[in-house]
């Protein structure tokens, strides 16, 4: 059987925007930017039941008054074979916002759609290791271990330690590996190709680590907390002269410890 991707789309204007798969964010749009994207989920998608929905608000002035101009939300859930482009003919399912059909207060972030679609396990990608950790809100603790983890991978980048990168993100490879139908060896040598590019600059730097400067978001009740800085980009961010890098990632609980998964 073909590999099966499941691919996000989405087109926004003037709005801010939150697109929830299985309460994981897929996508967010604070600023009112227009944007075109397409995104794999794949590494979202559970076997049997799922659930995509959609959050919207217009863009407010100081005042709390909805911004003169045009807004625009659209999302389309495709699904089709790897390798293969999606189109429409791959739809599954399609929502395009309009304000008078589905009027939202300014300002206020408010669900104006959902749609639950079903992937049998021969269709699915196996059971993710975020699914069986403990829902329950971060803790204290948790913040701490959150930060040590960030700070682990920052000293490993700024090292150029190429195989406590790689360990530190293992079973990240290991489940994108199993997401897109790709053998892990493949992936693996792709990581590790593309972070010795960048530690082979004599001009690779990274911004100096800020504990302080850090922000943790929770998604699927506490089974996954996305770090970044406080405006929502990655965390680790760097350069080798000439390009910009960054570094992102979600962490799970693995044994009782926060793990790098996506």
């Amino acid at each position: 059987m073909a590999s099966i991707i499941y691919a996000l789309n989405v087109e926004c204007e003037g709005v801010v925007a939150r697109v929830v798969l299985n309460e994981i964010d897929v996508f967010s749009e604070w600023e009112g930017a227009t944007r075109v994207t397409q995104s794999k989920l794949n590494p979202y998608i559970v076997e049997q039941s799922n659930r995509l929905e959609v959050f919207v608000t217009p863009m407010t002035d100081d005042a709390g008054r909805a911004l003169a101009g045009p807004t625009m939300l659209r999302v389309t859930l495709l699904k089709g074979e790897h390798g293969v482009a999606p189109d429409d003919s791959n739809r599954v399912a399609y929502f395009a916002w309009n304000p008078a059909e589905f009027p939202v207060e300014p300002g206020a972030l408010t669900g104006v759609w959902a749609r639950q679609f079903t992937v049998p396990p021969a269709q699915a990608f196996g059971r993710w290791a975020w699914q069986d950790a403990p829902a329950t809100p971060p803790r204290e603790d948790d913040a701490r271990e959150l930060v040590a983890l960030c700070e682990i991978v920052h000293a490993a980048l700024a090292r150029r330690d190429l195989d406590a990168v790689m360990s530190l993100t293992d079973l990240r490879s290991d489940e994108l590996a199993r997401a897109l139908d790709v053998p892990l060896d493949e992936v693996r040598a792709e990581q590790a190709a593309m972070y010795a590019r960048w530690f082979a600059s004599p001009y690779w730097a990274l911004a100096p680590f800020d504990a302080g400067g850090l922000a943790a978001s929770p998604f699927a009740r506490g089974r996954l907390v996305r770090v970044t800085d406080p405006y929502g980009a990655p965390p680790i961010q760097g350069t080798d002269g000439e390009r910009r890098f960054a570094f992102s990632f979600t962490a799970t609980r693995v044994a009782g410890s926060w793990t790098i998964v996506r």
